[in-house]
């Protein structure tokens, strides 16, 4: 059989989408005789589209989250409900020759525009495509009769989708695929040496995604009071939040941009302050790291938080004053952060990029045989 070629594409909205298509590029690239390539086509041709898209996601999460909440709520079961409506024929035509183009023997999106668009063309492409959900929710954009085949992150979400009218056989629950070195256990206490942490104080670490969003500095500003924790805020790509947090800041209080080790964070940790996006409490739930989340974003993050906290793995702060406290009870109740770290190894998924490579192969070698 010649080469097989995967293409993945994501959106720049967030970060999330790309952590998965490059994890899921790391696990392809493993395997002999695959070519894989990760690509954003539409943020390449229409960068002002895709800048445009992503300040207007940004304001209203910032100015009016009740609003993105509510929008996503009101069409999260309206199947076939397309964004399509919104999209100028040139977009398609874009995409459906660029796919052609490159000639890939199956194509992967990580976010549901482009899984909507590839799902419109489908049937000029003939080439079988697959959907990653990187929530804990299924939101009805992503459900098109044309997709083949969709990678979940629990049998939940299953369900739900059985719920939606999506068979069985298209339903896998692979778990959301992160990069590989989560999987990899580390020492505590030699990773809290390595960062420049002492081994014999609580370690608390705080993000707010890839994009730094959340009240992180009001949060900063209530727990480096406890002189007994030490503090390490990841702002991600939010340069001006590390700005801001860094004037703020005391001698127990370490600030990162974005960093390339968020694992070796998460291993030396004993509580994660952060929001509840989908990549990054899938990366905690493997490193069994406990969560108290604060600020979620109305709509996928809110529903993410209902599963955290249907499974008992994360408590949500709504009054951060209180952060401080919480996050010392929960250090004080060994009983329950055990508990909490034994629920996370209970419904982990791992190797999530794995089982999702070996089925697409397994997918295309099929139908090469049948063909």
């Amino acid at each position: 059989m010649d080469k097989i070629k995967i293409l993945i594409l994501y959106e720049d909205i967030g970060t999330g989408h790309k952590r998965t298509a490059m994890a899921l590029k790391k696990a392809f690239e493993k395997r002999d005789n695959v070519e894989v390539f990760v690509e954003n086509p539409l943020g390449e041709k229409f960068p002002s589209l895709s800048y445009l898209t992503t300040r207007i996601y940004l304001k209203t999460l910032k100015l009016t989250p009740e609003l993105w909440g509510y929008l996503y709520e009101m069409e999260r079961d309206k199947i076939e409900r397309r964004i399509n409506k919104l999209i100028g024929i040139s977009v398609y035509t874009f995409i459906k020759d660029y796919v052609l183009n490159l000639k890939p023997d199956a194509v992967i999106c990580t976010h549901p525009f482009s899984c909507s668009i590839l799902s419109h063309v489908k049937r000029d492409l003939n080439i079988p495509i697959y959907a990653i959900l990187t929530d804990y929710d299924v939101h009805a954009y992503w459900i098109h009769h044309q997709i083949d085949g969709y990678f979940v992150g629990s049998s939940e979400m299953k369900n739900q989708m059985n719920l939606m009218g999506v068979s069985d056989d298209k339903i896998y629950v692979t778990g959301i695929p992160i990069d590989e070195e989560f999987y990899v256990k580390k020492d505590k206490f030699e990773m809290r040496q390595k960062l420049g942490f002492v081994v014999d104080k609580p370690f608390i670490l705080v993000m707010g995604g890839g994009l730094g969003l959340g009240n992180i500095k009001k949060a900063v500003n209530v727990i480096q009071s406890h002189k007994d924790l030490q503090i390490a805020v990841i702002c991600g790509l939010n340069k001006n939040l590390k700005a801001k947090i860094e004037e703020i800041a005391d001698d127990n209080v370490s600030v990162y941009g974005h960093v390339d080790n968020v694992h070796e964070f998460m291993e030396a940790a004993d509580v994660l302050v952060t929001k509840s996006g989908g990549l990054t409490v899938t990366e905690a739930i493997t490193k069994k790291l406990p969560m108290i989340i604060f600020d979620p974003i109305p709509g996928q993050e809110e529903r993410n938080l209902e599963y955290l906290l249907k499974k008992r793995i994360a408590l949500r702060i709504k009054d951060i004053e209180k952060l401080d406290k919480k996050i010392i009870d929960l250090l004080g109740d060994s009983k329950k952060l055990n508990e909490m770290k034994e629920r996370m190894g209970e419904i982990g998924i791992y190797h999530s990029a794995d089982k999702v490579c070996y089925i697409v192969i397994n997918n295309i070698k099929k139908d090469a045989i049948r063909v």
